[in-house]
């Protein structure tokens, strides 16, 4: 088991809980932005699908490091630029979206071809 892995997942999975949680009562009676709650949304789905992608990658103590990474930084510039831009209304945040959903993407290639090319351990 890989504990960075586990540990950061639990930690996202926590702060997506909290995230959803603000958006339904706060968002959804605030006057900040019209697509505001549907961003946000967005955001929340997005980071607990790969949450439990990266949850899941944890499993392993070896190989899967670099989806683990993508999976980490995709979801704090992708989801985390979407919740920045809502609160703040700065659009200047969506700046860094797309390179989050692009490591998000680079992730799930990084696990096709771990799953391909990885070596596999010896049968006992």
């Amino acid at each position: 088991m890989n504990r960075f892995r586990t540990f950061s997942a639990g930690l996202l999975g926590f702060l997506g809980i909290a995230a959803a949680t603000y958006g339904a009562h706060r968002l959804s009676t605030s006057p900040l932005l019209p697509y505001s709650l549907e961003t946000w949304k967005t955001a929340v789905l997005y980071q607990f699908i790969h949450v439990l992608a990266l949850l899941s990658l944890g499993r392993y103590s070896k190989g899967f490091a670099v989806p683990s990474l993508c999976f980490l930084f995709g979801i704090l510039l992708f989801s985390g630029s979407l919740y920045a831009w809502v609160l703040s209304g700065n659009a200047g945040w969506t700046r860094l979206t797309p390179f989050g959903g692009s490591l998000l993407g680079i992730g799930w290639l990084g696990i096709a071809g771990e799953a391909l090319f990885r070596r596999r351990a010896p049968e006992p």
